[in-house]
């Protein structure tokens, strides 16, 4: 058995910078709910990715509102499409293998790894929400279960 030490994101400063890195993400985020708008259904849903991403933020860096105020992107996707809402999701992949990165780093199902898990299941919530499809970030081998083949896109 082989013991491992999990360094966890650091100092506030430290964090921040990680979370800093998630700010593309948050301003794609933001240019959907745009699109939908903000006190819809949809818009709504879309809070759920948001606020967990803020509170897992502010877990890490004690700031309230990390992100600040809304600043969304001009050429944001518009949701109402149901053959853009599995792109749009698609493509915020990358997000989710971030928070996973980050989550690695900290020792599993303590306080800053559940505190990362909130951002991943708001994610997923979000994009459930939208697409339907149940665990949309989650492992596509057999070890996960029955799941779609890997060169499938999402519905």
């Amino acid at each position: 058995m082989v013991h491992r030490t999990y360094a966890g994101l650091g100092a506030p400063e430290a964090a921040a910078r990680d979370f800093e890195a998630l700010r593309p993400y948050v301003r794609a985020l933001w240019g959907l709910q745009a699109a939908v708008g903000y006190f819809t259904r949809d818009g709504s849903a879309l809070d759920i990715a948001l606020d967990s991403l803020q509170t897992a933020a502010f877990h890490f860096t004690r700031r309230p509102h990390f992100y600040g105020p809304r600043d969304p992107l001009a050429d944001a996707a518009d949701l109402r499409e149901r053959a853009v809402v599995a792109g749009a999701f698609e493509s915020l992949r990358p997000y989710a293998v971030k928070l996973r990165m980050l989550q690695g780093r900290c020792r599993p199902f303590g306080r800053d790894w559940q505190a990362i898990n909130v951002a991943l299941q708001g994610l997923e919530t979000t994009a459930f929400h939208f697409t339907q499809v149940a665990q949309f970030y989650g492992a596509r081998s057999d070890s996960a279960g029955p799941t779609r083949p890997p060169e499938a896109p999402a519905p």
